[in-house]
């Protein structure tokens, strides 16, 4: 198999260079060993594992957006309040389409809207003959929003010189309209292109006859919005723009049928990184990508938990790419190391009872019901934290944070340098798992071996170097815990240090190493070089990022050095 893996890298090497030189490249597979159709599906293997790393990177933006935007609707001016049943969404995608000379693009695709789901809230909507942006509470927070996300999270997608079409849709009530004053705040229109009620128009606007149609008003609806934008959002000044109206009467009259919402297309906005992946994959550089088969099900005294951890409750941040570091080791579990499909459990965004009624719990069922006679394997991947005297806890996805005081603040989101104590602090833990909690659950259960593999970082701070918040300390320094001897857990790094990400990668750092070793070595490796590999690796490319991590192992008491001749792979 790792020859295939070598001639899959040739491969593509060559139908490059049979682009380059116009040689066939079904030539080129036929050098290689491979079929034209083995050629084709693994192209389509790069193109498929390019779109999909694209969307999860905007994805992973788009949630820590609707995070930070909820929190800027907290706090509005009471004048512009929206009522508490409006909802705002930002939702982005990766769109792929051609030029108009017929050449393949990859866009960003930005959209903003809101919702009131019951209608008393209709405050927030557009007054009855209104048109101005400013006169609608959410029509002026996705404005306002809208500026806070292309200037400040996503300058880099709106680059100077790139072209992008923003649609704006507009809409009015059935409510019969005789004469609406204009008073030509944007210019006179005469014959302005537009969609109404789904046809294609004309329309004229100005100052001398004002509004006399619900076309008109929902016209100068979607322009006053283009007014906002063009004034106001310094990327978009940068870029090359063209404007798109779309605009609706509905047959029904009521607040909730005058609104506006937004989309933003940033064409060519992921060629060059899709360019940048390509041959990133040429180097074999992603462990997410041709990741190596062996043998289905050889691993059947095997069980493995998974707990990924990455949505967090405002406003506690999110933990960077947990939710694929589970999805991908699940796959090496299975697809590399050969533990059967029913032998993996994953559970994403976790609470602690629903870790142990369906992780622990599920563990430990099985371990009776064959007598002990397994290997078991926990991973996690969250945020952690350590208490008062620096025993370390992992901290489970949805815990209740309303009714800690230390979290309030005037921005609504995570204050720097949070140090919780008394209530705060004890509220908060009961949430929690602490590691002796977590390796005594199994102090009575005999098993074969126990693996515990932990990404999450304990002293304050999260995997994106940003900081989080601490406990209050009664001691002095961080203690390791204390295992029993059958249990060997790989930490990420000491609890005084920091867990971080490899962005690039989609990974957390810690977890990133462990597959690449997985992968080349085809999980034939032994825990001790396991260990030795991933320290060497992950030190080198984490210092070249200013932000070193080393690993570090917790060996139980009574294993000695037989624990470095472990392996995942166990007949």
């Amino acid at each position: 198999m790792k020859t295939t893996r070598l001639n899959r890298h040739n491969l593509v090497f060559s139908v490059l260079l049979a682009l380059l030189f116009a040689l066939p490249a079904g030539a080129a597979a036929q050098e290689n060993g491979l079929s034209a159709q083995t050629e084709h599906q693994y192209n389509d293997d790069i193109h498929a594992f390019i779109l999909k790393r694209l969307r999860q990177t905007t994805l992973q933006r788009e949630k820590q957006m609707n995070k930070q935007i909820q929190q800027m609707l907290i706090n509005l001016p009471n004048a512009e309040k929206l009522y508490d049943e409006t909802f705002v969404r930002i939702t982005t995608a990766v769109q792929e389409d051609t030029t108009e000379d017929g050449k393949p693009e990859i866009n960003f695709v930005y959209n903003i809207s809101y919702n009131c789901h019951h209608f008393e809230g209709t405050e927030d909507d557009y007054p009855s003959a209104a048109y101005l942006w400013n006169t609608s509470n959410s029509c002026r927070a996705i404005c306002n929003l809208t500026k806070t996300m292309i200037d400040e999270e996503m300058n880099d997608i709106f680059a100077p010189g790139r072209k992008t079409t923003i649609t704006i849709t507009s809409t009015t009530d059935a409510a019969e309209i005789t004469h609406i004053d204009y008073k030509g705040e944007y210019g006179d229109f005469r014959y302005m292109p537009a969609v109404f009620n789904d046809e294609n128009v004309r329309i004229s606007i100005d100052q001398k006859d004002g509004i006399t149609t619900n076309a008109q008003l929902a016209y100068a609806r979607a322009r006053s919005v283009t007014s906002y934008i063009e004034e106001n959002i310094n990327s978009l000044k940068r870029t090359e723009n063209e404007f798109r109206y779309v605009t609706r009467c509905f047959d029904m009259t009521g607040p909730h049928y005058r609104r506006s919402s937004l989309q933003i297309v940033v064409h060519g906005a992921f060629d060059a990184a899709a360019r940048n992946l390509e041959a990133a994959l040429l180097n074999d550089e992603y462990v997410d990508f041709n990741i190596p088969h062996i043998e289905e099900n050889i691993n059947s005294k095997t069980y493995a938990l998974i707990i990924a951890d990455e949505e967090y409750t405002a406003p506690l941040p999110n933990c960077d790419f947990a939710t694929n570091d589970g999805d991908v080791l699940h796959q090496y579990f299975v697809h590399t190391l050969g533990i059967p499909t029913r032998h993996v459990k994953v559970l994403h965004n976790a609470g602690r009872q629903e870790i142990y009624n369906e992780g622990i719990h599920w563990l430990k069922d099985i371990i009776k019901a064959q007598s002990g006679d397994v290997h078991i394997i926990i991973y996690y991947a969250g945020h952690g934290v350590t208490n008062q005297k620096f025993a370390p806890y992992l901290m489970p996805s949805g815990v209740d944070v309303s009714k800690i005081r230390a979290f309030r603040s005037k921005t609504g989101l995570l204050p720097d340098n949070i140090e919780l104590k008394g209530g705060d602090a004890e509220k908060i833990l009961n949430q929690c798992i602490s590691f002796d909690t977590l390796t005594g659950w199994f102090n009575r259960v005999e098993a074969l071996s126990y693996t515990f593999i932990i990404d999450a970082s304990f002293d304050g701070i999260q995997r994106s170097g940003k900081p989080f918040f601490t406990i209050k300390k009664e001691s002095k320094r961080y203690r390791t815990p204390r295992v029993r001897s059958d249990i060997v857990i790989f930490m990420a790094a000491d609890g005084d240090k920091t867990a971080y990400s490899f962005i690039d990668q989609h990974h957390g750092f810690f977890t990133y190493y462990i597959l690449k070793e997985l992968k080349y070595s085809r999980g034939e490796i032994t825990f001790q070089d396991l260990f030795n590999n991933v320290t060497k690796n992950q030190a080198y490319e984490s210092s070249l990022q200013g932000k070193l991590q080393e690993p570090s192992m917790i060996i139980g008491g009574k294993l000695g050095e037989n624990w470095g001749t472990r392996t995942f792979i166990n007949n």
